[in-house]
This record gives C-alpha cells, sequence and structure tokens, in this order.
C-alpha cells in the first residue's frame, strides 16, 4: 500500500467551525493556514505561514500523488481554498485525497483521532494537551483595553515563539499517530473509495436553503414564542409565564388534578389522547407543545452553515454508523420532522406559504389558514423540507425506495412468500400491500376484509412489520406504535378473539412470568396492552418462521466463526459469510464489502431462576455464568443448566460514542446486515444517478435527492434508473415513487 503524503494542518478563523462548518469557515477572507506537518516517501517535514511550499510536496502533487490525511475534508477544502489560490501551493483534485476517520468508521473503529489510538492501543497518541493551544493560537483574542472593540486581533505566532513551537510539536504528533494508524488499518477497498469521493463532491454541491423566507421564518418564530408566552400566562392565571418554564407548568398541571412525570414529548402525547382531560390543561399543552418545536433550531442551523449561494455543504459523513450508513453533521436532513396530518390535508400551495412567511407575522399565518394549520411554529415545522429549494432553473427530482428494509429481510431471511407478494405488488399496484397482509395473517383474517382504509393495518399490520423484523418483542411494539398513534388497549379484544387458546395460554403465562419482576414494560402497560402485544408478537414471528431462523443462524454462525479463527462460516444460502481475522468479526456481505467487530468474544451463560422479594423465584432468564455462580453461592440464583454463549464486540456506543464492550445477540445479528444492505442498495441507486447525469445533493437512509436543470430527465426515468437491481441483489423486489419539484417535500 502507498500511502503517498501524509499531513496534518493548524489554522486559524473568525469562524467558529463547530458552528458553521468547514465550507463557511473557509469561506472567510480571514480564514488562515498557520502551520503545517507531514511525512511524504519517510521523510518528516513542516511548512509555516510565508514559506513557499516544499518541493518535494509540489513534486508529488502534480505527478498525480496521494494526500492522507484524517478527516481529510479539512485539509482538501483548505489546500483547494487558501493554500493554492493564496500561497501558490499546486493544484490538489479531490480524486487524490483519501481519509483515514473514513478507514477508521469502515472498521467500526472511533472517528475521532484520539479515541481511534487509544482503541488501537498505538505508542503514538494524540497530545491532549493541543486543545489549549488551538484556542490560544485558532481562535480571534479579546481585544484589549486600547484596541477597537469590534477589531479582529490574534495571539500572534511571533510573539509567543516557544509556545508556537510546542503548538508545531502537537501538529507533528498529530501526524504521526495517524500515520501509524493507517498502517494498523485495513485500507478502504477500491468502490469504498470511489465512494468517498463521490460523497465529497456530494457535500461540495451542497443543498440550496430558501435563505430569504428561513430568516423570515426565524423572525416569526421570535413574535410567536412571546404571544404563546402570553397565551400560557392567561391559561394558568399567571402561574406559568413562559412556555419555557417546565417545572412551574408541572407544578400548574399537579394543581388541576393531572400527575405528569416531565414535559417529554411522549408523556405529553399519551395525556392529550385522553378524553377526560380538562381544557385548561389541555389548552397549556398544546401550546406548550408549539413552543417547543425544534425547528427553528434546525432553521438556524441551515443560516448558520449556508455560504454565499445559499447553499448547506458538508453536511454528510460517510459511513457514520457501524453498518455504512451516513450521519449528518450539522444540519439533520435525515431527520426533519413529520408534517401534521392537518397540514397534509390542507395541501396547501407552496408558494404561497413561502409568501407568507417572507411576512413574518403570525396573525397573518392564523387568517390565511385558520386556527389549526395556521399555528405559525407548527406550520413552519410542517414545511421546514420545503426551505429546501432548487436553484433557478433547475428542479429538484426525487424518489425513495418503497419499503427498502422489509424487501431486505424476506430476501435475506428467505421469506419466499413474502418476496413474491412484494413482485406481485410492484407488478399490480392495486393487490393488498404487505401492512394489510401483515395484519391479516396475525389477525387470522382475510385482505378483503383488512382493507386499505381498517384500522388494523396501520395498528397491527404497519407497527409489525416495522417493529419486529429484527426480534423484537413486546417493547419494541410498543415504540413503533407510539410513532403512528396506535392505542394499545383497544387492541386487546380483537387480537384476543382472533389468538387460538394454545398462544393466549402461553401470552398469560409469559406475562406472568415477567411481570413479576416488573420487566418488559409490564410495569407501565396495562394486562390487555401487554398480552396484545405479545400476542401481535407471536402471530408476526408465526408468519414470518424464515425470519425468525435467521436470527439464531447468524448467531450461531458468528459463535463458530469466533470459536474457530481463520475459517469461513457461511449462512443463509450463501448471501453472508462470518471469518475471524486479525483481531476482528468479519461479516462479509452480498455486495461483497464487510461489516467489522473488533475484540470478539464469548461469555459462558447459563439458565438460572433468581430469587425474589416475596422469596418466591422468577421463571428462568439467560445469565452470565460467572454472575450466576457468584449468586447462587449466597442463595439469590437456582442455576437450571448451561446454554449458548454470549457474544460480544469493542464497538463505539451509538449514544456516549465511548469505545466500549457490547452484545452481539441473534436480533441484532440480522439488523445490520439487512440496514448495510439496504444501504449498499442505496449507494448502488447513487452511482446510477451520478452515470446518467442526475447529480445527488442529498441522501437519507433510503431517499435519494438530485437537482437537474428544468427539462431534463424525469420521475418515471429516475425511479427505474436507481432501481437497477446490482448482480449480487438478484431475486429482490426493489421499487421506488418519486415527485419532481422546485421545493422539496414529503410525498
Amino acid at each position: 500500500m502507498t500511502y503517498g503524503l501524509e499531513l496534518d494542518a493548524e489554522t486559524r478563523s473568525d469562524v467558529d467551525l463547530k458552528r458553521c462548518g468547514a465550507y463557511v469557515y473557509f469561506a472567510s477572507p480571514n480564514t488562515d493556514c498557520l502551520m503545517i506537518s507531514y511525512h511524504l516517501n519517510g521523510k518528516k517535514g513542516r511548512w509555516r505561514r510565508g514559506q513557499p511550499c516544499p518541493p518535494d510536496i509540489v513534486a508529488h502533487i502534480e505527478a498525480g500523488g496521494l494526500l492522507t490525511a484524517h478527516n481529510n475534508a479539512f485539509e482538501r477544502l483548505l489546500w483547494q481554498n487558501v493554500l493554492t489560490p493564496r500561497y501558490g501551493w499546486p493544484e490538489l483534485r479531490t480524486e487524490q485525497c483519501r481519509c483515514t476517520a473514513a478507514t477508521a468508521a469502515a472498521m467500526a473503529l472511533p472517528r475521532a483521532l484520539g479515541d481511534l489510538g487509544a482503541a488501537l492501543g498505538l505508542e503514538t497518541q494524540k497530545d491532549k494537551e493541543g486543545s489549549a493551544l488551538i484556542r490560544f493560537f485558532s481562535i480571534p483574542r479579546k481585544a484589549k483595553k486600547d484596541e477597537d472593540p469590534n477589531g479582529l486581533y490574534w495571539h500572534e505566532p511571533a510573539d509567543y515563539p516557544e509556545k508556537f513551537e510546542r503548538f508545531h510539536d502537537y501538529c507533528d504528533v498529530d501526524v504521526d499517530t495517524e500515520a501509524e494508524a493507517d498502517r494498523r488499518m485495513v485500507p478502504l477497498s477500491t468502490d469504498e473509495q470511489d465512494l468517498w469521493i463521490i460523497d465529497q463532491r456530494i457535500n461540495d454541491r451542497g443543498i440550496r436553503i430558501d435563505v430569504r423566507s428561513a430568516q423570515a421564518a426565524m423572525e416569526l418564530a421570535e413574535k410567536s414564542k412571546k404571544l404563546l408566552d402570553r397565551e400560557m400566562k392567561e391559561i394558568t392565571g399567571g402561574a406559568v409565564t413562559a412556555c419555557s418554564q417546565v417545572t412551574r407548568l408541572l407544578d400548574w398541571i399537579a394543581t388541576q388534578g393531572i400527575e405528569l412525570g416531565s414535559a417529554a414529548k411522549a408523556e405529553v402525547t399519551d395525556l392529550l389522547s385522553k378524553d377526560d382531560l380538562p381544557e385548561a390543561v389541555r389548552a397549556a399543552l398544546l401550546v406548550r407543545q408549539e413552543a417547543a418545536k425544534t425547528s427553528v433550531a434546525k432553521l438556524k442551523a441551515m443560516l448558520d452553515r449556508a455560504n454565499a449561494d445559499g447553499r448547506v455543504r458538508g453536511t454528510n459523513i460517510y459511513h457514520g454508523a457501524s453498518t455504512g450508513r451516513w450521519v449528518n453533521v450539522g444540519v439533520n436532513f435525515s431527520n426533519l420532522p413529520r408534517p401534521r396530518k392537518a397540514y397534509e390535508k390542507a395541501n396547501l400551495d407552496r408558494g404561497a406559504l413561502f409568501q407568507a412567511f417572507r411576512q413574518a407575522d403570525p396573525e397573518w399565518l392564523r387568517f390565511l389558514y385558520g386556527d389549526e394549520v395556521g399555528r405559525p411554529l407548527h406550520l413552519v415545522s410542517d414545511a421546514i423540507r420545503s426551505f429546501i429549494w432548487a436553484a433557478p432553473g433547475h428542479d429538484l427530482v426525487q424518489a425513495d425506495y418503497t419499503g427498502i428494509e422489509g424487501a431486505v429481510t424476506a430476501w435475506l431471511a428467505g421469506e419466499d412468500w413474502k418476496v413474491q407478494a412484494l413482485f406481485e405488488i410492484m407488478a399490480d399496484p392495486s393487490l393488498p400491500d404487505m401492512y394489510r397482509r401483515a395484519a391479516a395473517g396475525i389477525m387470522n383474517m382475510t385482505t378483503d376484509e383488512i382493507t386499505k382504509s381498517h384500522p388494523l393495518r396501520q395498528s397491527v399490520g404497519k407497527t409489525s412489520e416495522l417493529a419486529l423484523g429484527f426480534g423484537g418483542g413486546v417493547l419494541a411494539f410498543v415504540s413503533m406504535g407510539r410513532n403512528y398513534g396506535v392505542e394499545l388497549d383497544p387492541l386487546f379484544a380483537p387480537v384476543w378473539e382472533a389468538a387460538d387458546e394454545e398462544r393466549r395460554e402461553k401470552a398469560v403465562k409469559r406475562y406472568e412470568g415477567v411481570s413479576k419482576r416488573g420487566k418488559e414494560g409490564t410495569d407501565a402497560m396495562s394486562r390487555e396492552a401487554w398480552l396484545a402485544c405479545e400476542l401481535i408478537k407471536v402471530g408476526w414471528r408465526a408468519t414470518n418462521p424464515a425470519t425468525k431462523t435467521a436470527w439464531h443462524a447468524l448467531e450461531d454462525a458468528a459463535r463458530s466463526a469466533i470459536r474457530e479463527p481463520g475459517t469461513k462460516f457461511t449462512v443463509l444460502g450463501g448471501k453472508l459469510t462470518y471469518l475471524v481475522s486479525r483481531g476482528f468479526l468479519w461479516l462479509r456481505l452480498p455486495s461483497g464489502r464487510c461489516l467489522a467487530y473488533a475484540s470478539p468474544r464469548l461469555t459462558d451463560q447459563v439458565w438460572a431462576k433468581l430469587k425474589l422479594p416475596d422469596g418466591t423465584w422468577s421463571d428462568a432468564e439467560v445469565m452470565d455464568r460467572e454472575t450466576a455462580f457468584k449468586m447462587e453461592s449466597r442463595g439469590q440464583v437456582d442455576i437450571q443448566g448451561a446454554t449458548s454463549p454470549r457474544i460480544s464486540f469493542l464497538g463505539v456506543d451509538g449514544v456516549t460514542k465511548k469505545w466500549v464492550r457490547q452484545g452481539l445477540y441473534s436480533g441484532l445479528c440480522f439488523q445490520n446486515p439487512v440496514q448495510a444492505i439496504a444501504r449498499d442498495l442505496l449507494v448502488n441507486g447513487i452511482r446510477k444517478a451520478e452515470q446518467h447525469g442526475y447529480p445527488v445533493i442529498a441522501h437519507v437512509y433510503d431517499e435519494i435527492l438530485t437537482e437537474v436543470p428544468r427539462g431534463f430527465g424525469s420521475v418515471e426515468d429516475f425511479e427505474k434508473i436507481i432501481c437497477e437491481i446490482p448482480p449480487w441483489a438478484e431475486g429482490l423486489p426493489l421499487t421506488a415513487s418519486g415527485w419532481r419539484g422546485k421545493r422539496f417535500r414529503k410525498d
């Protein structure tokens, strides 16, 4: 492997990099490069502002050599926006760049350099003292007494030579750490390196924002919040004077005879669903809901990160999740709020709506659209996607894959009846969809009975299909149901009636077992609601037997691979292969790409009963053997027998971002490749779009957004292009639906 030029730079700017992002950062004329440390052909070098570009770097880049850096987008933009135009460095093409942070992410290692060095146990570790030096030299200092308070001032290197030398030492250590880490990691494949280049181009294009409307919406929001505070004060009789006073609001609600543990969205939504809620409490909570909308924060983030041309750039992070999915930084375009049903039903003219936004008048919106649809902060949230619009003379062309994870789940597991059904629906969309079929199977009904408008299609069919494919149980169904406003208690009667006696008895027995310890939601749900969810889970698994089998087949194959390093274990008809090598458990996907699990380990487990506070014993559950033996010696556990060992690995925790040991259970063994395959299909669609002249400006999980000259192509053409199946996915049912227009929307 030729690593080429390995480089790290330190800069300074009047722009807040974290808040505004690298593209706005490097657009500022006050952004400058202070120093560079580099490795090239076994030689270490340095450069400082004012010096000519080192001759060996000139020769290397002009010959087409590679530039390697950690989070290379930063160094690339520095080079292209500062080093070349200002200091005469040779032109650098994006194709010459590679990124060690991307390499780390593709191996499910920490992306941050300091954490990466620790995870790899490198001899050279990132210097933690560097943060203080960055704050000192890279951020403007405060004006002194005799200076213009509005001026721009720095701690100049010439005034602090020893401190600046330590700063350059820190830069040296960074590039040493990057270089050592690079040699310890498996490089990106040719395909993934090419994809990283495509990702850089997409980030460079950016997403155009309606800046004028966004600025007006910000002003509108400030006015609306003042009106909402006044409304809250009136409703509560002065007990709560601002919507942000959550503790006061909870106290006031308590005086109305209502207990509310917190003002969290889920709890408020649940309370508002009650028919007997006092009207004053309902009104206060509705006002609080509107005031708590985060859409304004998203608009501010868009404006902070928009360049002079109104385009927000650099929001995509390649391989942000261990499965290869992207995540967003700065502006979370992948998690924009869903519009209210009232907004969707109103089918507003977006052009007129945005003209109204530009008036920045809350009362005008209510006059135009009424008291329900026209509530300003709700309306801004409903329309948040449409602040994204095409450049003059261009259109947005978008399509999203229909039920892609469901299709991948069925195809990967070999759930042949479902794959066939999906192909039938593709050929004739008038046939019953999968949600109707799922509900019919669980409820022992026909698809003629479960019509498109039947409530069980949504509450049972859709919720189970989205919640239960990865081994999820009652709590998974509850969580997904909450997203779609499913009321659980009313489900009990029809679900109970549809189940046979054997399923009922098993569900009741399981409820009695887990409720002894208040587990699996039994402490927060009614018995009827819990039993309804359990019976739906059992019914779904009965109608998807191959999927259930696949969960455990993958877990067994992973265990076998860990027991026998160096031996390949192929599973699910040859679609997936496990192998332990170089300290990682590798999962080879149908595309040839691999998922990585660091430092895999097996831990012996047993079935054991726990002694409960009342002296009775719980039903048997799985425990680590060592823990069970310790508890058995104290009379707290009754060990029943051995079971399969637990799989664990080292990975980045999705919430804390810490490098910790995690469990790899059967559902996760299946969920990871399903999500990864869906990602690879998205990548295939992105490549196809680019090849056919549809420049991609954004993509989210199962959705691709492009911007094309007006009159170019068509929605039908685009849908067909992105659904061209790669050879490795033969037999997978894939379809998409899209739209074309000036402003982004959710169909």
